[in-house]
This record gives structure tokens, C-alpha cells and sequence, in this order.
């Protein structure tokens, strides 16, 4: 009788522990998105919100219409493109067909647990990697974003001072 409650209590240990570092895992995944440290910009006081783009040049022209909203985002922000190397590989011809302004990167191995759901995806990351928002692009999206981000940047801003 005793060694079925050792056992039990065994069980309901290894359960917990699974439980409490499962649960760490997750908490901890979306914490240090891979930032480019020479990516900022070194010319404004104002910390920066990077807005990342994970898309891909097959997406649909209504998904990426949120395009023209990053290339006129104001000097706070920070927009760096996420294409697959094959894209990447045609840069001008991409560019062309978009219309981007900002930076283009590959998507590599350092991004491959951030890889989103929905493409395109659109990811708000502090300077210390933190992660404050991933919204999909969907058609229409183009002035709800922007103002988003407006509203976003001026919420967070304590947040971003206090990780510098």
C-alpha cells in the first residue's frame, strides 16, 4: 500500500517538474529575438522599435500593401524585412515588384523559432530583443497599422527606456 503512494508521488513529481519547465520554455521562447546590433540607428536619442517584416515575395498585393505604411515610419522605428533566401537571391527585381525602402535580410537559422503562423507577419521588437507584439498582415491593415504603431511606440516608450 505504502509503495503505490511512493509511486504515486513520484508520478505527480515528474509531472509537475514537466509541467514547470514546459511552462518555462514557453515564457522563454519569445524573449531574445535576434537583433543585428548595427542595425540601430545612431544619429536619434529616441529608442528604437524594431518592426520586423517576415514575407515572402509570393504573398498576396493586398497583404503587402502594409508596405507603404512601414516605409514612412518615423525615425523611432527601425523596419527591417525578413525574406527567404531564394527572394533575397533577386533582391532588385523583389524591391521593384514591392516598393520597400528598408532594409532586406534572409531569413536564417537565428530566426527559425520566430518563423510566424501567417505570412506575412509583422513583429514589434524592443532593442533588447523583448518581443511586444506580432500581428499578421492582412489586406486592409495599411491605417490601422500605422496607427497602431503610433499608439504602441508612445505606451511603451517607459518600457524602452527602462531595458536601455
Amino acid at each position: 500500500m505504502m509503495k503505490n503512494y511512493i509511486i504515486g508521488f513520484l508520478v505527480i513529481c515528474i509531472l509537475v517538474l514537466f509541467s514547470w519547465g514546459y511552462k518555462n520554455y514557453n515564457k522563454s521562447i519569445l524573449q531574445k529575438f535576434p537583433i543585428d546590433k548595427k542595425s540601430g540607428d545612431p544619429h536619434g536619442d529616441d529608442p528604437i522599435l524594431f518592426v520586423y517584416f517576415v514575407f515572402s515575395g509570393n504573398d498576396c498585393a493586398d497583404c503587402l500593401e502594409v508596405i507603404e505604411t512601414l516605409n514612412i515610419l518615423p525615425s523611432q522605428f527601425k523596419v527591417i524585412g525578413i525574406v527567404p533566401k531564394k527572394d533575397l537571391a533577386n533582391e532588385d527585381e523583389l524591391r521593384e515588384k514591392i516598393k520597400a525602402r528598408f532594409d532586406l535580410i534572409s531569413f536564417n537559422n537565428s530566426h527559425k523559432r520566430f518563423f510566424p503562423n501567417y505570412s506575412p507577419s509583422i513583429f514589434g521588437v524592443g532593442e533588447d530583443g523583448k518581443i511586444y507584439f506580432v500581428i499578421p498582415g492582412v489586406p486592409g491593415e495599411k491605417e490601422y497599422f500605422e496607427n497602431f504603431l503610433i499608439n504602441l511606440y508612445s505606451r511603451i516608450l517607459p518600457l524602452l527606456i527602462k531595458n536601455n
